[in-house]
C-alpha cells in the first residue's frame, strides 16, 4: 500500500511538472506575441509620425513658395511703378523744355 501511494504521488508530481511546463510555454508564447504586437504598434506609430512630418513640411514648402511668388509680384509692381514715375518725369521734362525753347 505504501508503495502504491508513493507511485501515485510520483505520477502526480510528474503530471504537475508537465502542467507547469505547459503553462510556462504558454506564458512565453503570450509574451512573444505581446512583444510582436508592441513592436508592430511602435513601427506603425513611427511611420505615421514620419508621414505627418512630411505632410507638414510639404505644406510649409507650398506656403513658402506662395509667399515668395507674392513678394516677387510686389517687387515687380514696385519696379514697374518706379519706371512709370521716371518715364513721366522724363516726358514732363521734355515738354517743359520744348515750351521754354519757343
Amino acid at each position: 500500500m505504501e508503495q502504491e501511494a508513493k507511485g501515485r504521488l510520483e505520477r502526480q508530481k510528474i503530471t504537475d511538472e508537465a502542467e507547469a511546463e505547459r503553462s510556462r510555454k504558454d506564458l512565453l508564447e503570450l509574451q512573444a506575441n505581446s512583444a510582436a504586437v508592441e513592436s508592430t504598434g511602435q513601427a506603425k506609430a513611427e511611420a505615421q509620425s514620419r508621414a505627418e512630418a512630411a505632410r507638414i513640411e510639404g505644406e510649409a514648402a507650398v506656403e513658402q513658395a506662395k509667399l515668395k511668388a507674392e513678394a516677387m509680384k510686389i517687387e515687380a509692381v514696385s519696379s514697374y511703378s518706379e519706371l512709370i514715375t521716371v518715364l513721366c518725369c522724363l516726358i514732363c521734362t521734355r515738354i517743359f523744355r520744348s515750351k521754354t525753347l519757343f
